[in-house]
Formats: C-alpha cells, sequence, structure tokens
C-alpha cells in the first residue's frame, strides 16, 4: 500500500496514477480531490496536512509532491501568493512525518519551474510567449552576445507588464531556494530519493543557472545516486512508484530514425537520446540488448507543431516509418513484449504513425503492453516506462491474468486520449468554440456543451477501436473536462 500526493488534480496526476498502480497490482491512497484544489485554485494545506498523518500505519512508501504541500499545486507554484518562508514552514511536516515512521520511504519530487507563466486567458497568450522567448534569450545572450541579442531582449521587456515580470521572476526566486532546501534535505535523510523534473524550457532559459546551482549542491552533499534531474513534469509521480516497486526492467530500444534520437524535443532543452536515459535510470530501469527485454519502440521527436505539417513532409515521413512500423509488426507478431513510446511532437501522438499502426492488415495495437503520446516527450515516456514497470511487477507476482485487462484498458485510453483526443478533437473543439465567441481557455461556462461535442466526437472512434482493434464492445465512456478547457480531457473506458 502507498500513498501518493500528487501534483494537482488533473487526470494524469491522480487516475494516471491510479490506474498503473492497480496493473501492478498496488493499492494506492490519494487525499480526497477537493483537498488538491483545481487550476487556479490552490490546494488546502490542513487538508493535506491533516491527510498525511492520518496515512495508515502499514504503509510501504509515500511519494509526495513538495509543489503540492508547499504552493497548493502546479500552477499555484507560478504565482507569488506563498512566500518563501510559508512554503518552507509547510514542508517542515515532512521531517515530522518522516520522524515518525523513519522506517518508511518517501519519495519526493518537484518541478523546476518552466521559462513560460499560465496561459490561463486570451490575455495571458502574448505575456506567454513574451516571457518564454525573453527567459531564452536571457541565457542565450549571455552566452552569445550580440547586438541584435541585446535590441530584442529590449524590445521583450518592453513588451511584458512590470507586474507580471515582477511575478514571474519572484516565484523563480523563491522555488529555486526551494528546491535547493529539498536538496539539502535530501542530504540529511528526509527524503529516500529526490527528483527534479525540468518543465516547458528550450536549450537556452534562465533554468539552465539553477540546473548547474542544483547539480553541483548534489555533488556537494554526495547525494548524486539518490537525485535526478531531467525534462518532464506531470509523469514525476509515475517514474517515482516505477522506482519504489524495484523491477530493474529492461528495455531494447528500437528509433524510427537513428537521425533524429539526438533531437532536442519539443519544450525541453536536452538531446532525446540522453532524456530517455536519465528516464530509465530514475526509474530503476537499464537499457538492454537482451532479445527478451521489453521492446521500446521510439518515434523520434520531429519537432514543430503536428497540424503545421504539409502534405508533402508527412507523405515523407509516411515513406520513413515503413522499416519502423514492420519492425514493430514483426515484434508482436513473435509475441515480445512491445513498448510505443511516440514523442515525434508535442500535444498529441503521430497521426502519421497511428494511421499507419491502424491500417494494418491484422490488429496489433491492443497487443502493446504499453502506449504514450502525450503533452511533452517526458510526459509520454515517463508515463511509457511506469506502464511497462507495473506489468513487470504483476509478472513477478503471479498476478499477471489479473493485470492484464486492466493493462488493456490503460493503452486503450492512451489510444484515445493521446492520438484521437490530443491530436484530432481538441484542435476541432477550439476552432468551434472560437467561432462560438468564447475562448477554448476558460470557456466562459461553456464547458457542458463543449464536453458533450467532445463525448459525442470521442465515442464514434471508441466504439470503432474497439471493435476492430480489441475485439471488444464499448461498455462505458466518460469524456470530462476537468479544468474548464479544451488542453487536458479526463477519458475513461470500460471494454466488455
Amino acid at each position: 500500500m502507498l500513498a501518493l500526493l500528487p501534483l494537482d488534480d488533473r487526470p494524469c496526476n491522480t487516475r494516471f496514477p491510479t490506474e498503473i498502480a492497480a496493473i501492478g497490482a498496488e493499492e494506492l491512497i490519494l487525499p480526497p480531490r477537493a483537498a488538491l484544489g483545481r487550476f487556479n485554485r490552490a490546494g488546502d494545506f490542513s487538508a493535506l496536512r491533516d491527510w498525511l498523518f492520518a496515512l495508515p500505519a502499514d504503509l510501504s512508501a509515500l511519494i509526495l509532491s513538495v509543489d503540492m504541500l508547499a504552493y497548493g499545486g502546479l500552477v499555484a507554484a507560478r504565482r507569488t501568493h506563498t512566500s518563501l518562508e510559508t512554503a518552507l514552514e509547510h514542508l517542515e511536516i515532512v521531517r515530522e512525518w518522516r520522524a515518525s515512521r523513519p522506517n518508511v520511504p518517501v519519495y519526493g519530487f518537484n518541478i523546476l519551474m518552466r521559462l513560460a507563466i499560465t496561459m490561463d486567458s486570451d490575455a495571458a497568450v502574448p505575456h506567454y510567449y513574451n516571457i518564454m522567448r525573453w527567459a531564452g534569450l536571457v541565457d542565450e545572450a549571455a552566452r552569445f552576445p550580440s547586438s541584435e541579442k541585446t535590441e530584442e531582449l529590449a524590445r521583450l521587456q518592453a513588451q511584458i507588464p512590470a507586474p507580471i515580470m515582477a511575478e514571474y521572476l519572484g516565484a523563480r526566486a523563491r522555488n529555486h531556494a526551494v528546491n535547493l532546501r529539498m536538496v539539502e534535505w535530501l542530504s540529511q535523510g528526509v527524503f529516500d530519493f529526490l527528483l527534479i523534473t525540468q518543465e516547458d524550457c528550450t536549450e537556452f532559459g534562465l533554468h539552465r543557472r539553477e540546473q548547474a546551482e542544483l547539480l553541483g549542491k548534489v555533488a556537494d552533499w554526495c547525494v548524486c545516486d539518490q537525485f535526478n534531474l531531467h525534462p518532464g513534469a506531470d509523469e514525476a509521480a509515475l517514474t517515482l512508484l516505477a522506482r519504489h516497486w524495484q523491477t530493474a526492467t529492461q528495455f531494447q530500444i528500437h528509433w524510427s530514425s537513428e537521425a533524429r534520437k539526438r533531437e532536442i524535443a519539443v519544450f525541453e532543452d536536452v538531446p532525446y537520446e540522453d532524456a530517455l536515459s536519465s528516464h530509465i535510470c530514475a526509474m530503476g530501469g537499464a537499457v538492454s540488448e537482451d532479445p527478451n527485454a521489453i521492446q521500446l519502440f521510439v518515434n523520434a521527436p520531429v519537432g514543430g507543431s503536428q497540424c503545421a505539417q504539409s502534405a508533402e513532409s508527412q507523405n515523407a515521413r509516411r515513406e520513413a516509418l515503413k522499416p519502423f512500423v514492420a519492425d514493430l509488426q514483426t515484434a508482436l507478431r513473435a509475441g515480445k513484449q512491445v513498448a510505443l513510446c511516440d514523442v515525434a511532437f508535442p500535444n498529441g501522438a503521430d497521426n502519421v504513425l497511428m494511421d499507419a499502426m491502424l491500417g494494418l492488415d491484422e490488429p496489433l495495437v491492443a497487443k502493446l503492453l504499453a502506449f504514450g503520446g502525450w503533452n511533452t516527450a517526458g510526459n509520454t515516456t515517463g508515463t511509457v516506462l511506469a506502464q511497462c514497470a507495473a506489468t513487470q511487477r504483476a509478472q513477478k507476482l503471479g498476478k499477471s491474468a489479473q493485470s492484464a485487462p486492466k493493462n488493456r484498458r490503460f493503452v486503450f485510453e492512451r489510444l484515445l486520449d493521446d492520438w484521437y483526443y490530443q491530436a484530432n478533437v481538441r484542435a476541432k473543439l477550439e476552432k468551434l468554440a472560437r467561432e462560438s465567441g468564447f475562448s477554448p481557455l476558460s470557456m466562459n461556462g461553456h464547458t457542458a456543451g463543449v464536453e458533450a461535442m467532445a463525448r459525442e466526437a470521442m465515442s464514434e472512434m471508441a466504439e470503432k477501436i474497439a471493435r476492430e482493434q480489441f475485439g471488444a464492445k464499448l461498455r462505458e465512456i466518460q469524456v470530462h473536462l476537468p479544468w474548464g478547457r479544451t488542453f487536458e480531457v479526463d477519458f475513461g473506458a470500460k471494454l466488455g
């Protein structure tokens, strides 16, 4: 039995961990949903503190979001409503909790703040892009100075309102101070492992200085073996769940393109091959050439936006992906354990790849051990690896029969959410919202109507995938927009 204090109440931080834990034959306890807040409403510290100290005595481990406990969640961490002093005061209960249960492992995770602010309204959109570009250019201009960069920095800064810039920089400074303190606590034994994930960034940015200082402290305090820092955010709890299981899962990696495996994925700052290695290390796995290892097929980063791809470039990629799909098909036919990690584009699986997979002359996607293609490359990677670890744990416990239908359902849900909703339905809903005179970022009271349209759009494809690929009947479907915007969907299904 494990307990998780999640980053916030979104499905990726509540539903995903719960379902992956169930695949791994593990019971996972979460706080009451109301205590986690919602979007711009921060979590309830008092309720979370009470929940922590009321956890069962036979708990085997605690996975804890520092951001949730310190500030009230991911969005709250980007604002300055909570002072540094208050944040550290909130976090003191981790020390108290650990002192009361010294034999229960505590795995902490925290976010290294992204380069941009929260895009929660149309008014915030230009500031989101201006701040992200400014924060990247500050670092780039310092390393590679030029008059052009200096002039652009001045233009950008003039366009960003002073209060917005002050809050952004204030939140960065506070969060960095908290991250440094958490590394110190790691050296003192408060945490058994600390994972810091770098949220949305680019190759250059203010985060580079923060990373360097954190890694320097990690070395100074000799906690390198108990610490990891890599691109990601919402998948961090899953990585620590997999790490706690100690399955030592091995992966043999197959790339859609050897040339692109060193590309830096959108919203990340290191070559993807390095990021993947770090994710595997953090979850306690290993890369192997053993043909009996999980066959991890990776659709490598393409870059840019999928919706901006021309018909010509799509046709070229369709040809280039044929050997990759053929190898994947061969592995599945041979009964190998195959996981598909699609990081070609952010915010939705690759339509070209999915068309090829679904167009095969036999239904093979249901045979995938794991599948992911949502949001950032780090989000997808951590989810896929954790799902693989969960299946390995179930096998080792002799519970594969009970785990298999749960894993099958999670693969189905990921196909409909990561691919069909994110790469197809979402853009249509956003277009419809704009044409109807309201914003898909807030929806202004139109959430129920948009949810109904999303449910209708997804139901037909869900029935088709269930029937043609899974040989099953769709028994139930849930489609909910948890934060009253189109960016994420809470999709659940039951197959007969």
